[in-house]
Protein backbone atom coordinates (compact mmCIF):
# COMPACT_ATOMS: atom_id res chain seq x y z
CA UNK A 1 0.00 0.00 0.00
CA UNK A 2 1.08 3.57 -0.63
CA UNK A 3 1.21 4.63 3.02
CA UNK A 4 3.47 1.74 4.06
CA UNK A 5 6.50 3.39 2.49
CA UNK A 6 6.26 6.36 4.87
CA UNK A 7 8.38 5.08 7.72
CA UNK A 8 7.06 6.03 11.14
CA UNK A 9 3.96 7.85 9.87
CA UNK A 10 1.48 5.42 11.41
CA UNK A 11 3.28 5.60 14.75
CA UNK A 12 2.99 9.39 14.74
CA UNK A 13 -0.69 9.22 13.80
CA UNK A 14 -1.45 6.81 16.65
CA UNK A 15 0.43 8.96 19.17
CA UNK A 16 -1.54 12.07 18.16
CA UNK A 17 -4.85 10.48 17.16
CA UNK A 18 -6.99 12.14 19.83
CA UNK A 19 -5.95 15.68 18.90
CA UNK A 20 -5.40 15.83 15.15
CA UNK A 21 -7.35 16.21 11.97
CA UNK A 22 -5.97 13.21 10.09
CA UNK A 23 -6.02 14.84 6.64
CA UNK A 24 -4.37 18.04 7.86
CA UNK A 25 -1.76 16.05 9.79
CA UNK A 26 -0.81 13.95 6.75
CA UNK A 27 -0.78 17.01 4.49
CA UNK A 28 1.60 18.89 6.80
CA UNK A 29 3.73 15.92 7.80
CA UNK A 30 4.39 14.70 4.25
CA UNK A 31 4.05 18.05 2.48
CA UNK A 32 1.72 16.62 -0.18
CA UNK A 33 -1.32 18.08 -1.99
CA UNK A 34 -4.64 18.07 -0.19
CA UNK A 35 -6.32 15.50 -2.45
CA UNK A 36 -3.47 13.03 -1.95
CA UNK A 37 -3.64 13.51 1.82
CA UNK A 38 -7.39 12.79 1.74
CA UNK A 39 -6.83 9.59 -0.25
CA UNK A 40 -4.07 8.43 2.08
CA UNK A 41 -6.25 9.17 5.13
CA UNK A 42 -9.08 7.08 3.66
CA UNK A 43 -6.73 4.15 3.10
CA UNK A 44 -5.31 4.32 6.59
CA UNK A 45 -8.75 4.48 8.22
CA UNK A 46 -9.98 1.60 6.04
CA UNK A 47 -7.14 -0.67 7.12
CA UNK A 48 -6.59 0.29 10.76
CA UNK A 49 -8.83 0.72 13.80
CA UNK A 50 -6.96 3.84 14.91
CA UNK A 51 -9.12 4.48 17.96
CA UNK A 52 -8.46 1.03 19.41
CA UNK A 53 -4.72 1.20 18.69
CA UNK A 54 -4.58 4.66 20.29
CA UNK A 55 -6.34 3.46 23.45
CA UNK A 56 -3.98 0.48 23.76
CA UNK A 57 -1.01 2.80 23.32
CA UNK A 58 -2.34 5.15 26.00
CA UNK A 59 -2.75 2.29 28.48
CA UNK A 60 0.84 1.23 27.85
CA UNK A 61 2.02 4.78 28.54
CA UNK A 62 -0.04 4.98 31.75
CA UNK A 63 1.46 1.67 32.94
CA UNK A 64 4.94 2.99 32.21
CA UNK A 65 4.31 6.21 34.15
CA UNK A 66 2.93 4.28 37.12
CA UNK A 67 6.20 2.31 37.33
CA UNK A 68 8.55 5.30 37.31
CA UNK A 69 10.48 6.19 40.46
CA UNK A 70 9.06 8.92 42.69
CA UNK A 71 11.73 11.41 41.55
CA UNK A 72 10.90 10.73 37.90
CA UNK A 73 7.19 11.15 38.58
CA UNK A 74 7.84 14.49 40.25
CA UNK A 75 9.96 15.63 37.29
CA UNK A 76 7.24 14.52 34.88
CA UNK A 77 4.35 15.96 36.86
CA UNK A 78 3.23 17.81 33.73
CA UNK A 79 2.58 14.42 32.11
CA UNK A 80 -0.27 13.66 34.51
CA UNK A 81 -3.97 14.21 33.82
CA UNK A 82 -3.31 17.92 34.26
CA UNK A 83 -0.91 17.80 31.34
CA UNK A 84 -1.31 19.42 27.98
CA UNK A 85 -0.47 16.01 26.53
CA UNK A 86 -4.03 15.00 27.33
CA UNK A 87 -5.95 17.92 25.86
CA UNK A 88 -7.28 18.16 22.33
CA UNK A 89 -5.77 20.46 19.75
CA UNK A 90 -8.62 22.95 20.17
CA UNK A 91 -8.38 22.89 23.98
CA UNK A 92 -4.66 23.57 23.62
CA UNK A 93 -5.52 26.73 21.69
CA UNK A 94 -7.89 27.82 24.48
CA UNK A 95 -5.17 27.15 27.03
CA UNK A 96 -2.74 29.33 25.08
CA UNK A 97 -5.38 32.04 24.94
CA UNK A 98 -5.50 32.02 28.75
CA UNK A 99 -1.70 31.90 28.99
CA UNK A 100 -1.16 34.89 26.72
CA UNK A 101 -3.90 36.86 28.46
CA UNK A 102 -2.10 36.29 31.75
CA UNK A 103 1.06 37.55 30.03
CA UNK A 104 -0.71 40.80 29.20
CA UNK A 105 -1.77 40.20 25.59
CA UNK A 106 -5.09 40.74 23.94
CA UNK A 107 -5.95 37.46 22.23
CA UNK A 108 -8.17 36.53 19.30
CA UNK A 109 -8.81 32.94 18.24
CA UNK A 110 -9.06 32.58 14.47
CA UNK A 111 -12.05 30.88 12.90
CA UNK A 112 -12.29 27.10 13.02
CA UNK A 113 -12.50 26.96 9.24
CA UNK A 114 -9.36 29.01 8.72
CA UNK A 115 -6.43 27.07 7.27
CA UNK A 116 -3.83 29.82 7.07
CA UNK A 117 -1.42 28.36 9.62
CA UNK A 118 -2.54 30.78 12.32
CA UNK A 119 -4.64 29.75 15.35
CA UNK A 120 -4.35 32.85 17.51
CA UNK A 121 -3.55 36.51 16.95
CA UNK A 122 -2.06 38.19 20.02
CA UNK A 123 -1.62 41.91 20.47
CA UNK A 124 0.29 43.98 23.02
CA UNK A 125 1.12 47.65 22.70
CA UNK A 126 0.07 47.63 19.08
CA UNK A 127 2.29 44.74 17.99
CA UNK A 128 0.31 41.90 16.43
CA UNK A 129 1.80 38.40 16.44
CA UNK A 130 0.50 35.31 14.65
CA UNK A 131 0.56 32.09 16.70
CA UNK A 132 0.27 28.51 15.49
CA UNK A 133 -0.51 25.84 18.13
CA UNK A 134 0.56 22.22 17.58
CA UNK A 135 -0.54 19.74 20.26
CA UNK A 136 1.66 16.80 19.25
CA UNK A 137 2.79 13.72 21.13
CA UNK A 138 6.19 14.02 22.82
CA UNK A 139 7.86 11.77 20.25
CA UNK A 140 6.49 13.52 17.16
CA UNK A 141 8.48 16.48 15.90
CA UNK A 142 6.91 19.45 14.16
CA UNK A 143 8.08 19.63 10.50
CA UNK A 144 9.30 22.69 8.64
CA UNK A 145 6.07 22.85 6.61
CA UNK A 146 4.31 24.16 9.72
CA UNK A 147 6.90 26.91 10.10
CA UNK A 148 6.57 27.91 6.45
CA UNK A 149 2.79 27.94 6.62
CA UNK A 150 2.71 30.09 9.75
CA UNK A 151 5.22 32.52 8.29
CA UNK A 152 3.04 32.92 5.20
CA UNK A 153 -0.18 33.12 7.21
CA UNK A 154 0.91 36.03 9.40
CA UNK A 155 0.41 38.50 6.56
CA UNK A 156 -3.24 37.44 6.28
CA UNK A 157 -3.84 38.86 9.76
CA UNK A 158 -1.54 41.86 9.41
CA UNK A 159 1.03 40.53 11.90
CA UNK A 160 4.66 41.58 12.09
CA UNK A 161 5.95 38.40 13.71
CA UNK A 162 4.93 34.78 14.17
CA UNK A 163 5.36 32.05 16.80
CA UNK A 164 4.90 28.30 16.51
CA UNK A 165 4.17 26.59 19.84
CA UNK A 166 4.18 22.85 20.43
CA UNK A 167 3.94 20.35 23.26
CA UNK A 168 6.67 18.42 21.42
CA UNK A 169 9.85 19.50 19.60
CA UNK A 170 10.88 20.65 16.12
CA UNK A 171 12.82 18.94 13.36
CA UNK A 172 16.26 20.30 12.53
CA UNK A 173 14.99 21.61 9.22
CA UNK A 174 12.12 23.41 10.96
CA UNK A 175 14.61 25.07 13.34
CA UNK A 176 16.86 26.12 10.46
CA UNK A 177 13.96 27.56 8.44
CA UNK A 178 12.61 29.38 11.50
CA UNK A 179 15.95 31.14 11.96
CA UNK A 180 16.02 32.22 8.33
CA UNK A 181 12.43 33.51 8.43
CA UNK A 182 12.63 34.97 11.95
CA UNK A 183 9.84 32.71 13.25
CA UNK A 184 9.95 32.21 17.00
CA UNK A 185 9.71 28.58 18.17
CA UNK A 186 8.40 27.43 21.53
CA UNK A 187 9.11 23.75 22.01
CA UNK A 188 8.08 21.66 25.02
CA UNK A 189 10.81 23.10 27.25
CA UNK A 190 10.20 26.73 26.31
CA UNK A 191 6.45 26.34 26.80
CA UNK A 192 7.01 24.75 30.21
CA UNK A 193 9.18 27.70 31.26
CA UNK A 194 6.52 30.18 30.11
CA UNK A 195 3.83 28.31 32.07
CA UNK A 196 6.02 28.26 35.18
CA UNK A 197 6.59 32.00 34.84
CA UNK A 198 2.86 32.70 34.68
CA UNK A 199 2.12 30.35 37.58
CA UNK A 200 4.77 32.03 39.72
CA UNK A 201 3.31 35.42 38.87
CA UNK A 202 -0.16 34.25 39.86
CA UNK A 203 1.16 32.81 43.12
CA UNK A 204 2.78 36.14 43.98
CA UNK A 205 -0.39 38.05 43.13
CA UNK A 206 -2.49 35.58 45.10
CA UNK A 207 -0.26 35.84 48.17
CA UNK A 208 -0.92 39.59 48.26
CA UNK A 209 -4.68 39.06 48.46
CA UNK A 210 -6.75 38.24 51.53
CA UNK A 211 -8.75 35.71 49.54
CA UNK A 212 -7.82 33.40 46.70
CA UNK A 213 -11.47 32.88 45.77
CA UNK A 214 -14.22 35.48 45.46
CA UNK A 215 -16.31 35.94 48.59
CA UNK A 216 -19.61 34.13 48.93
CA UNK A 217 -22.18 36.44 47.33
CA UNK A 218 -25.95 36.14 47.02
CA UNK A 219 -26.32 32.41 46.52
CA UNK A 220 -24.15 29.35 45.96
CA UNK A 221 -24.99 29.53 42.25
CA UNK A 222 -23.83 33.17 42.01
CA UNK A 223 -20.68 32.39 43.97
CA UNK A 224 -19.76 29.44 41.77
CA UNK A 225 -20.17 31.51 38.61
CA UNK A 226 -17.85 34.08 40.19
CA UNK A 227 -15.04 31.50 40.18
CA UNK A 228 -14.24 32.65 36.64
CA UNK A 229 -13.07 35.93 38.13
CA UNK A 230 -9.98 34.16 39.48
CA UNK A 231 -8.89 33.65 35.83
CA UNK A 232 -7.81 30.15 36.87
CA UNK A 233 -11.17 28.47 36.30
CA UNK A 234 -13.74 28.60 33.54
CA UNK A 235 -17.28 27.22 33.38
CA UNK A 236 -19.22 25.51 30.60
CA UNK A 237 -23.01 25.13 30.68
CA UNK A 238 -24.42 21.97 29.13
CA UNK A 239 -27.98 20.80 28.65
CA UNK A 240 -30.55 20.97 31.45
CA UNK A 241 -28.63 23.59 33.43
CA UNK A 242 -25.67 21.35 34.09
CA UNK A 243 -22.43 23.23 34.68
CA UNK A 244 -18.86 21.97 34.41
CA UNK A 245 -16.02 23.80 36.14
CA UNK A 246 -12.59 23.48 34.50
CA UNK A 247 -9.12 24.54 35.54
CA UNK A 248 -7.18 26.02 32.61
CA UNK A 249 -4.84 23.38 31.23
CA UNK A 250 -6.76 20.43 32.66
CA UNK A 251 -8.70 18.38 30.17
CA UNK A 252 -11.27 17.06 32.63
CA UNK A 253 -13.82 19.00 34.72
CA UNK A 254 -12.77 19.39 38.34
CA UNK A 255 -16.31 20.10 39.55
CA UNK A 256 -19.84 19.77 38.21
CA UNK A 257 -23.14 21.10 39.52
CA UNK A 258 -26.79 21.15 38.54
CA UNK A 259 -29.27 23.98 39.02
CA UNK A 260 -33.02 23.76 39.54
CA UNK A 261 -35.52 26.56 39.75
CA UNK A 262 -34.07 29.98 40.43
CA UNK A 263 -30.37 29.74 41.30
CA UNK A 264 -30.81 26.59 43.35
CA UNK A 265 -27.86 24.22 43.19
CA UNK A 266 -29.43 20.78 43.52
CA UNK A 267 -26.33 18.66 43.01
CA UNK A 268 -22.57 19.29 43.30
CA UNK A 269 -19.88 16.69 42.63
CA UNK A 270 -16.10 16.73 43.05
CA UNK A 271 -14.73 15.25 39.82
CA UNK A 272 -11.07 14.60 40.70
CA UNK A 273 -10.28 11.84 43.18
CA UNK A 274 -6.68 10.96 44.14
CA UNK A 275 -5.37 12.89 41.14
CA UNK A 276 -7.60 10.92 38.78
CA UNK A 277 -10.70 12.09 36.87
CA UNK A 278 -13.96 10.38 37.81
CA UNK A 279 -17.41 10.27 36.24
CA UNK A 280 -20.32 12.28 37.49
CA UNK A 281 -21.78 9.34 39.37
CA UNK A 282 -18.40 8.25 40.73
CA UNK A 283 -17.16 11.49 42.25
CA UNK A 284 -17.73 12.70 45.79
CA UNK A 285 -21.21 14.24 46.01
CA UNK A 286 -21.20 17.25 48.30
CA UNK A 287 -24.81 18.25 47.63
CA UNK A 288 -27.73 16.17 46.41
CA UNK A 289 -31.49 16.55 46.47
CA UNK A 290 -34.74 14.76 45.85
CA UNK A 291 -38.23 16.17 45.39
CA UNK A 292 -38.57 17.25 49.00
CA UNK A 293 -35.18 17.59 50.68
CA UNK A 294 -31.64 18.88 50.20
CA UNK A 295 -28.75 16.86 51.60
CA UNK A 296 -25.35 18.29 52.43
CA UNK A 297 -24.02 21.56 53.87
CA UNK A 298 -25.91 24.80 53.33
CA UNK A 299 -25.21 28.31 52.09
CA UNK A 300 -21.72 29.64 52.84
CA UNK A 301 -20.61 26.32 54.32
CA UNK A 302 -21.21 24.69 50.93
CA UNK A 303 -19.04 27.28 49.21
CA UNK A 304 -16.34 26.99 51.87
CA UNK A 305 -16.00 23.24 51.31
CA UNK A 306 -16.02 23.66 47.53
CA UNK A 307 -13.24 26.28 47.56
CA UNK A 308 -11.23 24.13 49.97
CA UNK A 309 -11.45 21.31 47.44
CA UNK A 310 -10.61 23.59 44.49
CA UNK A 311 -7.59 25.07 46.29
CA UNK A 312 -5.58 21.94 45.41
CA UNK A 313 -5.65 23.04 41.76
CA UNK A 314 -4.14 26.47 42.36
Amino acid sequence: MVFMKYNGLLKEIVENYSSIDLVNFIEERLDIPRHKAEELARRIEANFDLKTVFEINQKKQEFSVQNESSSERQHERAISIYSLDDVSGKDFEYFLKWLFEEMGYEVELTKLTADSGVDLVINRQGEKIAVQAKRYGRNTKVPNTVVLKTHGGKDVYGCKRSIVITTSFFTRRAIDDAKKLDVELWDRNVLSAKIDHVRNKLEVETSKKDLVFPRYTGSLFDSLLNLEKTSLFYIKENKNRRYLVYRHGIKYPVLSFHVRGFKRVSRCIFRIDRDKPVGEYEGYTLIRSDRHYMYGPRDEEEYKQITKYLSQFL
